[in-house]
């Protein structure tokens, strides 16, 4: 325990009490009265006026304590009045200059403190302070109360010591009234009566009521009651009624029927006076206009309603308490118990959780306590009829004042997603394990081999090669024209093309059908170079032939399994993103900030995962062949120019430049527009991402003879050599960690390829790791233009 500073300017300060006369004085209604008008504002235990001895507290006024004094080296005001502000202790038990005071150990068990120094002839007297048995913070307006009564009990002090005549009574009174029309609410003072008859009604009735004060003085011209709601009037009137009788205060809400016939939700504190036989006095009370309040809560319970799980708020004390101070409706769908059953103790939702998964949901809510990080947790629960049900939580740890530890989060069921992804990770499972035994019997199985002599026309056949084939080794001969008779009709060409091109090449690599002999058909793989030594003279052509029949079925299933994937989860995901871009947009009312930021997350993978599956799509058509290509002929400058458009907010995002260099537009390209866009919007794009900021991306296009070379630059990262054969494959990506700070599919360049080559073209990019990349795409010019009138009029519009 730390007992209280002494002053340096003590003595001063004694005096300065001792000249008030207050010490040892009877108590008085005009102290009295304001210390309870302070327990009804503000919710107190205790409201004492506290004077500060040289070796006591003495209480000249006080509410909620018998005591009458208690000794200065254990008080909390006796550290208030060092202060020249509030001096306001939150939680005493954790408060290490009171820790172990015993009026924190003991009666009256003090764990808030709140004191406002009572400066008289410039020296701190003693305090107006207020106590209460729980945790508490004040907040800016409940400061702004406490200190503007301590100015009130201040001024009645310096009115007492210069005994004010009459005047000067009626000028204290109007001053309580002044400072009573500045409170944010109501205040009064009433008979106990079946009229509640006023003998005190602040101004600030009249715009809550749209009726003056003076209108219920004595009921003059109306009664309170005869403003309160005919369906709340019972309601107040037992309440209020059961509060006298058993001696304790009020606080209700209720409706008041204003002059224009608006309604109006207010909250009343109260509680009566008593005199020395225990007879009812007077009931005194503070009436606060709470309808912005309510309006916001049912905005927000409107809002939480149309939400797929619940929103709430999850606290955990240090001594194991649990509770839901929050929580919308749609926690009793999840967890079958309605928010009123969770709000003080929730234990009994880890009670409907399967004991499996507690021990690593108890840890993940220990972890994100200790180090106040997201906490996301799936579990399962069991429902009360025995179903088990997949839960998904996710929520944002708040330390408070008094230790414990408050989340905000949502949580849903995510079952019947689940299931799908169970059974989806089962089909990829299988997937996988099929793979893994193609695999191993690609590696144990045997090849078969063939040798071709270019000058001389024989071929030799490994002993498999038969096999393959369906062919009897001992009645066949190996050829040429043998090995092509067995190809199937509609891969007569694609092969024939491939054997002119390892003439000219040197290799060959071609997948197609043949049909054996039993009539079966079947897919290989042929693979061959020429050998390039210097003497070989007879120009062999070495080759393999493997059966790739499983592995054709298997790519077949692979993309008649993400084709209906994507298709089926399409649907849904365009209704999730419509419903979460109506909620963000505000035209339901303006969401709280936590739910905002949710929705935002929830939003942007919505996006993420809808660009996913269009890109699944595309490469769907891509790979059989049903992307329609409407060619056209375009200028090459307003396509480029048109890019650049579209990509500028984007690139604003990320504080970087787009510059389109000069362009001839003379140059005419012939292509499906909507594809050149897409490809063009996807390597910018990337550019962009990948440049730092204030970066400029750079587009500039090339011409030559036949056709035209389009350039995307920008001085980002580059690309790693060792990434350099992957980059345009499917879902490749030089970053594939969780951690990555590009978002992407790994599909987008896949894509721009097939397209680039569907119309004729060619990809590829030059980077250097560190220092940028550069893209480009080779498209032939249009046909009917005449190359040499283009390359003049690009070399006339550079030089002007």
């Amino acid at each position: 325990m730390q007992p209280p500073l002494t002053p340096i300017n003590e003595s001063d300060r004694l005096e300065a009490l001792y000249a008030t006369g207050l010490l040892d004085t009877p108590s008085e209604l005009r102290f009295d009265r304001l210390t309870q008008l302070v327990q009804l504002c503000l919710g107190s235990d205790i409201v004492l006026v506290s004077l500060i001895d040289t070796a006591r507290q003495w209480f000249k006024s006080k509410q909620g304590v018998a005591v009458c004094e208690t000794h200065r080296d254990i008080s909390f005001c006796g550290h208030a009045v060092l202060a020249d502000d509030i001096f306001e202790v939150t939680d005493a038990s954790l408060d290490p200059r009171f820790t172990d005071n015993p009026l924190v150990t003991d009666a009256p068990f003090i764990r808030f403190y709140a004191g406002a120094p009572l400066t008289v002839q410039g020296e701190r007297i003693g305090t107006l302070c207020i106590i209460d048995a729980k945790p508490r913070q004040l907040n800016a307006k409940e400061r702004q109360i406490l200190r503007k009564f301590a100015d009130a009990v201040e001024q009645e002090i310096i009115d007492r010591q210069q005994e004010y005549a009459e005047v000067a009574l009626n000028a204290s009174r109007d001053q309580f009234e002044s400072l009573v029309a500045n409170i944010p609410g109501i205040t009064y003072r009433c008979d106990a009566d079946e009229h509640w008859t006023m003998r005190y009604m602040s101004s600030s009735i009249d715009p809550l009521s749209g009726y003056p004060a003076s209108d219920f003085i004595a009921n003059s011209v109306r009664s309170y009651s005869s403003v309160i709601h005919p369906d709340d009037t019972a309601r107040v009137e037992t309440v209020v009624a059961d509060a006298v009788l058993h001696r304790h205060g009020w606080i209700l809400q209720y409706r008041v029927i204003h002059k224009d016939g608006r309604v109006i939700w207010v909250e009343e504190r109260g509680k009566a006076g008593y005199d020395s036989n225990n007879n009812v006095r007077y009931l005194d009370g503070f009436i606060l206009d709470i309808s912005e309040e309510k309006k916001l809560k049912h905005q927000l319970i409107t809002l939480t309603s149309q939400l797929p799980g619940a929103v709430y708020q999850y606290q955990q004390w240090p001594d194991g308490r649990v509770a839901f101070p929050y929580a919308s409706a749609a926690i009793r769908s999840i967890y079958g118990l309605t928010p009123a059953q969770v709000k003080d103790d929730a234990s009994v939702v880890f009670s409907k959780i399967c004991s499996e998964d507690l021990p690593a949901l108890a840890h993940s809510i220990e972890r994100s306590r200790q180090q106040l990080t997201v906490w996301q947790c799936e579990y399962r629960l069991r429902r009360d009829d025995g179903a088990i049900a997949w839960i998904l939580g996710k929520a944002n740890p708040e330390r408070m004042l008094d230790g414990s530890t408050l989340w905000h989060g949502y949580i849903q069921d995510i079952t019947e997603t689940k299931q799908h992804y169970l059974q989806l990770e089962q089909v990829n499972q299988q997937l996988h394990l099929a793979q893994q035994r193609l695999d191993t019997a690609s590696e144990n199985a045997l090849i078969g081999f063939w040798q071709e002599s270019l000058t001389h026309d024989e071929v030799w056949w490994s002993p498999i090669i038969y096999h393959i084939l369906g062919f009897e080794q001992a009645n066949t001969v190996p050829s040429v024209a043998l090995l092509r008779s067995v190809v199937h009709p509609d891969d007569r060409q694609l092969v024939a093309e491939s054997d002119n091109a390892a003439l000219e090449t040197g290799t060959q690599d071609v997948v197609h059908r043949i049909i054996r002999s039993d009539g079966s058909i079947r897919w290989v793989h042929e693979l061959a170079r020429v050998l390039t030594n210097a003497d070989n003279e007879e120009q062999f052509l070495i080759g393999s032939v493997q059966d790739v029949t499983e592995r054709m079925q298997l790519q077949q299933l692979k993309n008649e399994f993400i084709s209906t994937v994507s298709h089926e989860l399409r649907t849904p995901l365009t209704s999730i993103k419509g419903a979460l871009s109506l909620l963000n947009s505000g035209t339901l009312g303006q969401l709280p900030e936590t739910i905002s930021r949710l929705i935002n997350v929830a939003y942007s993978n919505s996006d993420r995962l809808s660009q996913l599956i269009n890109d699944l799509l595309d490469i769907e058509k891509l790979a059989a062949g049903k992307m329609n290509f409407e060619l056209q002929t375009v200028s090459l400058f307003a396509e480029l120019e048109h890019t650049v458009m579209n990509l500028q907010p984007y690139a604003h995002q990320f504080t970087v430049q787009l510059r389109l260099e000069p362009i001839a537009s003379a140059i005419q390209i012939t292509v499906d527009t909507s594809r050149l866009q897409q490809i063009l919007t996807n390597l910018v794009s990337n550019a962009i991402k990948f440049s730092a900021k204030d970066a400029v991306v750079t587009l500039n296009a090339t011409p030559t003879t036949d056709s035209v070379r389009i350039d995307i630059t920008d001085t980002g990262v580059g690309i790693a050599p060792e990434f350099h054969t992957r980059v345009f494959e499917r879902f490749a990506q030089a970053d594939s960690s969780n951690n990555r700070q590009t978002g992407g599919t790994g599909l987008g360049l896949a894509i721009c390829k097939e397209l680039v080559e569907k119309m004729g073209g060619q990809i590829g990019f030059d980077s250097v790791f560190g220092e940028g990349s550069t893209f480009y795409i080779i498209l032939p010019l249009n046909k009917q233009n005449n190359t040499s009138n283009v390359l003049s009029r690009v070399n006339n519009e550079n030089i002007k």
